[in-house]
């Protein structure tokens, strides 16, 4: 019985640590240049709290290079609505 326990605690030790790092934001993306979609094409965010920042709501607030050596290749990084102040 203590085999079984022990092995069920270590099962989710296991699954805790995994969820933790599965959900864990996406460095990569927050410490690249920030672009928002104006309409039309791709432009600079700026800083956030400084010169915009993220209104709750569906969609992306700021998009990043997944690929640097593709410039076509946007992905979203910051849920929200672009707000410049």
């Amino acid at each position: 019985m203590k085999k079984i326990k022990a092995a069920f605690i270590a099962i989710a030790i296991i699954v805790a640590l995994s969820s933790a790092f599965a959900f864990r934001p996406c460095v990569a993306c927050q410490n690249a240049t920030q672009y928002y979609w104006n309409g039309s094409g791709y432009v600079q965010a700026g800083i956030l709290g400084v010169t915009y920042y993220c209104q709750t709501s569906a969609g992306w607030c700021t998009y990043y290079l997944t690929n640097p050596n593709d410039p076509n290749s946007y992905g979203g990084c910051q849920p929200g609505s672009y707000t410049p102040f």
